[in-house]
């Protein structure tokens, strides 16, 4: 006897449109706390979203919890390299780079999980490198080589993102989403608390957690609030009732609304050959994503 097919809920499209606008918002909130450092940005947005999931937390296996925690240094050192990366590359530049986590995550299966991706793949693995080239390119037709900094922080960014992926794919097979989100945010958060206290003794450099305006104290919220919880909650939520691939696709829209959002906002707007670059670079990491290796995998990103 064949099974009841499940029944599409009318709210999961609301909910995906909902988080994918969240998500977007996250480039546009860390550039509306510029006095905000970045790995204090980071600690804030974790620390608030970890203490929202305290109550869902549940009894979770010891060697959970330790690959949870990796995880978590994982997702921090994501954070801090990408909020660093938008205080010196557009905002189109950075999240495209970012967004190259799936092609990252394919390669780190192959290496730890021996899970060889497919031919279409690498095809979209080449695609996305060509897009990168265009966008360098366009970056030193426009004389913006430091922007290169950014641009590197951003792919560090996606290679940190594809690692919490990987590990967080294998956890979150055993621990209910609640306990995972609880523990990953918690742990990233005293991981960043680490980099806080440590960072000065090397740099002579304190990194305040505190003594912004009520603009950058919003924006921090306003980062836990939405791309966070809204957005994270709403892609658990919708991968449930649609196919993986559809909502990993959907993803790759956020660096359009990114940019769309902080064209209007701060009047920061890409040059037309960034956006060919933009364009190739997500063509690319869409064929990679929806390859039959399952790096198009939905777990969602905490951007």
């Amino acid at each position: 006897m064949s099974p009841v097919p499940m029944t599409r809920p009318p709210l999961v499209l609301p909910a995906l449109v909902v988080a994918i606008t969240a998500i977007s918002a996250a480039a546009v909130l860390v550039r509306l706390a510029p006095s905000v450092p970045a790995p204090a940005a980071a600690f804030w947005r974790c620390a608030l979203v970890a203490l929202l999931l305290l109550p869902t937390l549940r009894r979770v296996r010891g060697r959970d919890v330790a690959l949870t925690a990796f995880a978590g240094l994982a997702l921090a050192l994501h954070f801090w390299t990408w909020f660093e990366s938008l205080r010196h590359t557009s905002v189109l530049r950075s999240t495209v780079l970012v967004c190259l986590s799936p092609v990252w995550t394919a390669l780190l299966e192959w290496a730890v999980l021996r899970a060889r991706p497919a031919g279409r793949y690498w095809l979209g693995l080449g695609v996305a490198l060509l897009g990168v080239g265009v966008m360098v390119a366009a970056g030193a037709r426009a004389g913006v080589a430091p922007g290169l900094l950014g641009d590197g922080l951003a792919v560090v960014g996606g290679v940190l993102a594809g690692v919490y992926m990987v590990i967080g794919r294998a956890v979150r097979q055993r621990v209910g989403i609640g306990s995972y989100g609880t523990l990953v945010s918690g742990t990233a958060a005293m991981w960043l608390l680490v980099v806080i206290l440590v960072v000065p003794v090397a740099t002579q450099r304190p990194i305040a957690l505190h003594g912004w305006s009520g603009v950058e104290w919003a924006a921090l919220v306003g980062l836990a609030a939405g791309p966070q919880l809204l957005g994270h909650i709403g892609l658990n939520y919708a991968v449930r009732y649609l196919p993986a691939a559809v909502v990993a696709l959907v993803v790759l829209l956020e660096p359009a609304g990114a940019t769309l959002l902080v064209g209007v906002v701060l009047g920061e707007w890409p040059s037309l050959l960034e956006c060919v670059g933009a364009a190739v670079i997500l063509l690319g990491v869409a064929m990679a994503s929806t390859s039959s290796t399952g790096a198009g995998s939905t777990h969602a990103p905490f951007r």
